[in-house]
């Protein structure tokens, strides 16, 4: 069977017509999802896919579309795309040229401002260790603002009212519009490189987010971070909030309230000072008082002591007459002495006299050498007749005539009757001439015969 009728399509011819019957039916679509597979190539544009649970689309966005956004995209986030459909011809597949993308339950600014929030927190710009004080009495306030709005006059106005003599120099600056963040670093660097200001104040009233932004912006807040002059930060309302206020040594509820921050009232300044003047006044007067009776009582010590000391000298005067009396009559004493003396010193008198002593000398020790012996013969004839008194008691004599002592071996007891041995009891006679060992056969109670035998 033959068709003569049949349409053959190239996969070009194919590719090409799917395109503009896609093209055609989705000029325009919104789409929800979530990306996947983000890439952002060096050209600027970014290539992902959005997807739900059962499908997916791939989606493109160029440069120029890319620098509309306010928020950073990344992989897991839930958007609302919107773009038209596109074939891509070369490999058949369709996706979505997008145009704009928002964030699924919050605003594109809101997503921003936490994305730039968190990465700056995690870089250590909104520690509390940053902060430095402001001074206490600036000379010269800077402030970087609009230059006609009512913020500038009421920051003129308190300053001026609070510190008349402090300067203030103002760097305009758009506070909001494209070109905000901008100017905003721009005036900032003009304050800091005139060296003059000793505090800043940037700020602007109330508004939208979308008004307040230029002051969310990277490069302001950075620019408030590490400007080299302690920066308050007075954007908006009291319930307003923006990165500027956390990268700041100081946030202030309003603009009021930080030019009542960095100028102090004068009007409080002369109060205390003339407070203080009156407590230093009467702490002198008291201190004068106190000190003119501590100088009464040291006049009337002082003199007491003078007093005491004409009485000294007076009394040393004394001591030093007398003493010279009584030296020279000792000086006198001594010579008549001395004179005394000099006469008894002569050589014959000393010849006579070492005569005598010799002769004396001499004849003590005769006497001396009689006494010696006497004493020793007196002492050696006691001597022997203590001998023979010992020798007569000494028990060893008593061996001589015949007789022994008897001692019990086993403990050197002297045995003086027969009762204190017992058979068997190993015996010591000592005898004139030696001893004997014996053992006890036998003990006898009967009376000792009184008669001693011969020799």
């Amino acid at each position: 069977m033959e068709f003569t009728e049949r349409k053959i399509y190239t996969v070009t011819e194919l590719t090409e017509e799917i395109r503009k019957v896609l093209e055609a039916t989705f000029p325009s679509v919104w789409v929800q999802g979530e990306i996947s597979n983000f890439k952002r190539a060096p050209s600027g544009h970014s290539y992902f896919t959005l997807k739900d649970d059962n499908s997916q689309v791939k989606c493109v966005m160029f440069k120029n579309q890319n620098r509309l956004l306010k928020f950073k995209l990344e992989d897991g986030l839930k958007v609302l795309a919107w773009g038209r459909v596109n074939v891509y011809t070369p490999r058949g597949e369709y996706q979505l040229v997008l145009e704009t993308l928002e964030p699924v339950g919050l605003g594109s600014l809101m997503l921003a401002l936490e994305q730039l929030k968190a990465k700056l927190t995690a870089e250590g710009l909104f520690d509390n260790s940053r902060k430095r004080p402001l001074p206490k009495r600036p000379r010269t306030v800077g402030v970087v603002t609009s230059a006609t709005g009512a913020v500038v006059r009421d920051i003129i106005r308190i300053i001026k009212r609070r510190s008349p003599g402090v300067n203030i120099l103002v760097s305009p600056t758009s506070v909001q519009g494209d070109r905000a963040p901008n100017e905003i670093v721009e005036a900032l660097e003009k304050l800091v490189i005139s060296g003059t200001p000793d505090v800043i104040i940037i700020g602007r009233g109330g508004g939208s987010i979308e008004d307040l932004w230029g002051f969310n912006d990277e490069n302001v807040v950075r620019a408030v971070a590490f400007c080299p002059v302690p920066i308050v930060s007075a954007v908006g309302h009291e319930t307003d909030f923006t990165l500027s206020d956390f990268a700041a040594d100081v946030r202030a509820s309003t603009p009021s309230a930080a030019a009542e921050l960095v100028a102090p009232d004068d009007r409080e300044m002369w109060d205390t000072i003339s407070h203080m003047v009156a407590r230093l006044r009467n702490g002198i007067a008291n201190c004068m008082t106190r000190n003119a009776q501590t100088l009464d009582e040291l006049t009337k010590a002082f003199q007491s002591q003078i007093r005491r000391i004409h009485d000294e000298r007076s009394r040393l005067q004394d001591l030093l007459a007398r003493t010279k009396n009584t030296s020279l009559r000792t000086i006198a004493s001594a010579r008549r002495e001395l004179e005394t003396m000099s006469g008894r010193l002569r050589p014959e008198i000393l010849k006579r006299s070492l005569t005598t002593s010799a002769e004396g000398l001499e004849q003590l020790i005769k006497r001396l050498n009689r006494s010696m012996k006497i004493s020793v013969e007196d002492r050696k004839n006691r001597l022997t007749s203590l001998a023979a008194q010992l020798d007569t008691l000494s028990p060893f004599k008593v061996l001589l005539r015949g007789y022994s002592i008897t001692f019990n071996n086993q403990n050197g007891s002297v045995i003086r009757e027969a009762k204190y041995v017992t058979q068997g009891d190993e015996i010591r006679t000592l005898v004139s001439d030696g001893e004997i060992i014996s053992r006890v056969l036998n003990t006898g109670l009967n009376p000792v015969d009184s008669t001693i035998p011969d020799k």
